[in-house]
């Protein structure tokens, strides 16, 4: 399960790419808070706690304080600059503890299969929706193949999940099989439509960041 962070937060009047580039210069992430049929807030959280707490804990949802009030966001977006290494704008999205989120999660992969019979590892599916508590989702959906065997490919419906966590999905899919090279595919059926991650739409936060 991806671990809840906690940042202090300041609220921010200017917004624009102008207003945006200054509260980068002092180390600092420009965002929008929204949702719940709230006011829509601009703020701005401190960088490096920010970085530490998405590529480090892989936190999905903070626990933020703003002028001494507590709220818990899901990270709903984050933007990147163009060369994908520093985070320019986030937002945030209010959610209750006790409020499920559907949200996309990776798969991962655990082991290595004792018997291939000259086959090769396919994965269909890199990526899975899910509906879960907006306070556990977890970083991904482990997946064991140290037992797979030629013939015998993992189905969505086959997947050991976190409790609480019901994957959106078609059951049938195949997540991962092993391969013959040169034969011909397993059929496998088209996956659902992508459930949108929340229903609420994105305010205008200003200017283009």
């Amino acid at each position: 399960m991806s671990e809840l962070v906690s940042l202090v937060v300041q609220s921010r009047t200017a917004t624009g790419t102008r207003a945006s580039k200054r509260v980068r210069a002092k180390g600092l992430i420009p965002g929008v808070i929204y949702g719940h049929k709230e006011a829509v807030i601009n703020v701005s959280l401190p960088a490096k706690e920010l970085d530490t707490a998405i590529r480090v804990k892989h936190a999905r949802t903070l626990e933020i304080t703003l002028d001494g009030k507590k709220e818990t966001v899901l990270i709903r977006e984050l933007q990147w600059d163009y060369l994908g290494k520093e985070m320019v704008h986030i937002d945030l999205f209010r959610v209750g503890k006790d409020e499920k989120v559907k949200v996309t999660v990776p798969v991962e992969l655990k082991g290595v299969p004792k018997i291939s019979g000259g086959a090769v590892l396919d994965q269909p599916m890199h990526a899975l929706h899910i509906e879960c508590l907006a306070v556990a989702i977890p970083e991904a959906i482990k997946v064991d193949i140290s037992a797979m065997a030629l013939g015998a490919p993992i189905h969505v419906r086959d997947l050991k999940l976190p409790d609480g966590v019901t994957v959106l999905e078609n059951p049938d899919l195949v997540v991962v099989h092993l391969k013959v090279p040169g034969a011909e595919p397993e059929a496998v059926e088209a996956a659902v439509a992508e459930p949108e991650v929340l229903t609420a739409k994105k305010p205008k936060d200003g200017d283009e960041e």
